[in-house]
């Protein structure tokens, strides 16, 4: 074990979240144990407990730092509805593509492994999302910007499948899923499609 540095409370608290997120990123859920975590920053394993009550405090807060980062990518609400899609699925593509921690929130593995406080945080986050993305789509067919022919949930649930499809490597190497903005091309394209167009 590395010597370890004496870090304020606040710094060693980030530096044992970053700790656990990169053991669970590359080594899977199931090697997030103390005693690694404590060895990987080099302290002692009773020293994390000095900055969390339990290994579910730990998990706590990761999700919470995932949260955060997942949040900073989202669009504030008072841009234009148009805007705040071509936002919204642009920087949702951008985190995922550029942070894999961020992955954590969509693995199966890692929700269960979590508190039930925490779990119910992240579906309430993704479900607070979803509700944004559909009133922005409301509101964007209202102005004529997009497709009247399919009902917003539809949309939304189309939008969501296209950025999500980055996070598997199949389908995030096609020139399709290429960056973000080449998402946004092909959400544009789907948004956009008038009704007659469909029918004809």
């Amino acid at each position: 074990m590395r010597k370890s540095t004496r870090l304020p409370t606040s710094e060693r608290r980030k530096q044992i979240v970053q700790a656990g997120l990169e053991l669970c990123r590359n080594h899977g859920i199931s090697s997030l144990r103390t005693e690694k975590i404590a060895r990987k920053i080099g302290v002692t394993p009773g020293a994390l407990f000095r900055h969390f009550p339990s290994k579910a405090a730990i998990l706590q807060a990761m999700a919470d730092e995932l949260l955060n980062r997942l949040e900073r990518a989202t669009p504030p609400n008072d841009l234009p509805p148009w805007e705040w899609i071509e936002a919204f699925v642009t920087g949702r593509v951008r985190i995922l593509k550029e942070d894999p921690e961020v992955h954590l929130l969509f693995s199966d593995g890692f929700l269960v492994a979590l508190p039930e406080e925490a779990r119910t945080q992240v579906h309430r986050s993704f479900l607070e999302a979803w509700e944004r993305l559909n009133a922005q789509l409301r509101r964007a067919q209202a102005q004529g910007k997009v497709r009247p022919d399919l009902e917003e949930h539809e949309l939304a649930a189309a939008v969501v499948g296209l950025v999500q499809a980055v996070l598997h490597p199949p389908l995030a190497d096609l020139p399709e899923w290429s960056t973000p903005e080449a998402v946004w091309a092909t959400a544009k394209d789907l948004l956009t499609v008038r009704e007659t167009a469909v029918r004809s």
